[in-house]
């Protein structure tokens, strides 16, 4: 009879956690299949669990404050300065305490955005459940840096505190789960005694999705896909629209760009109003195919938009895909071997002309891309490395 497992998460609409949820959802999928999981969520998603997997999956619902929405998602350093019960340890306290009295959990998985508020309550009521954390950040929220050169005193003091607050988690938890070779090494530097505790689990997506009879001609049009109702969104938008689709369409005349997806201002809605080249598709059940018949697929210059799991579905399509050295963080990638990457605005028109300008050199790109996430972020073989940890 499979173990079981108590699963926590808080699920918010914030762009930057975007890829954090993505991530938890697939490890889910994963660890069903080894465990029966209780999952307990904080927070008003609207977002459904797949009901595929039966009496495995059992969804416990905590929905969320008003007055708590603004601390939910405070950094981890912010989150270990309470000491009182703050309003998300109101909503789940209870609940936790309750699953943890019926059931004998082996393991428990905690979302690092949950981390401080109830490694402790776990440990005290699961002494003997080993503790699994997903040490996985947005951009806004990342591992505490090493140096601390440049830093003011009150940073330095802030930065100190925050690495000590997580020496402690590490010592409390039994699975540390990282992104990135990177961001491992982070990790590991805040307690060399915890660091065989870090692995790391990458970005990791499902072939089975991805298998099509037949090749997709490409099309002299270029695909957007990110959520352009949010401030980093939003700029990264007008960034490209006003300082690199101009260059684009000065050299290439009759490309069309594709907006993919329902999450776009009204703001944003008016600026392409009459430009006809520009397309808001709206929701689809299948974005990908826009982004398989597309000569480039455009991933912003600017941090905190979800960016990289949106990435791996491009690879995942066969589309070479052009970003910025930040947005292709935590990738295994070379420039100008399976990605292309973009100092600043002009690099970065001047290398979607190419592609637009040069089909060969995009069939390579993403060939080579294609071949990159097979050997790294197909999720067979991340499940394996899963199943070796636990």
């Amino acid at each position: 009879m499979p173990k079981r497992m108590l699963f926590l998460s808080a699920q918010n609409h914030q762009t930057e956690d975007l890829e954090r949820e993505i991530r938890q959802r697939g490890i889910l999928g994963i660890l069903l299949e080894r465990f029966n999981i209780d999952l307990l969520t904080y927070g008003n998603c609207d977002l459904e669990y797949s009901t595929h997997c039966g009496p495995a999956l059992v969804v416990h619902r905590v929905r969320e404050s008003v007055s708590s929405r603004r601390s939910i998602y405070l950094s981890l350093s912010k989150l270990r300065k309470r000491s009182e019960l703050n309003n998300v340890d109101k909503g789940m306290n209870g609940t936790i305490k309750e699953l943890c009295h019926s059931n004998a959990y082996s393991h428990v998985f905690i979302s690092h955005s949950l981390l401080g508020n109830f490694i402790n309550l776990i440990k005290h009521l699961l002494p003997d459940a080993t503790i699994i954390t997903d040490a996985y950040r947005s951009d806004s929220d990342q591992p505490v840096r090493i140096t601390f050169k440049n830093m003011g005193i009150h940073h330095k003091l802030s930065a100190a505190r925050a690495r000590w607050n997580e020496q402690k988690l590490m010592n409390k938890t039994g699975l540390l789960l990282a992104a990135s070779e990177w961001d491992a090494l982070l990790f590991k530097a805040l307690s060399f005694k915890d660091a065989p505790k870090v692995h790391v689990l990458p970005h990791f997506i499902d072939m089975n999705q991805y298998h099509f009879a037949e090749a997709t001609p490409k099309e002299n049009l270029i695909v957007l896909h990110w959520k352009m109702n949010s401030i980093q969104g939003k700029k990264a938008f007008q960034m490209f629209y006003h300082k690199i689709y101009p260059s684009i369409m000065e050299k290439v005349p009759d490309v069309k760009c594709f907006i993919v997806g329902s999450e776009v201002s009204p703001e944003i809605r008016r600026l392409v109003k009459e430009d006809e080249s520009v397309v808001i598709t709206g929701p689809l059940a299948d974005p990908g195919r826009y982004i398989r018949r597309a000569k480039a697929f455009i991933a912003p210059l600017q941090e905190g938009c979800g960016s990289r799991s949106k990435i791996l579905e491009s690879w995942a399509l066969r589309t070479p895909v052009v970003t910025s050295y930040k947005g292709s963080e935590r990738l295994i990638c070379q420039n100008n071997r399976n990605i292309l990457l973009a100092n600043n605005t002009y690099d970065f028109a001047e290398k979607v002309v190419r592609l637009l300008e040069d089909p060969k050199l995009g069939s390579i790109i993403a060939d080579r891309a294609h071949q990159t996430l097979l050997n790294h972020y197909e999720a067979n073989s991340v499940k394996e490395k899963v199943f070796s940890l636990i």
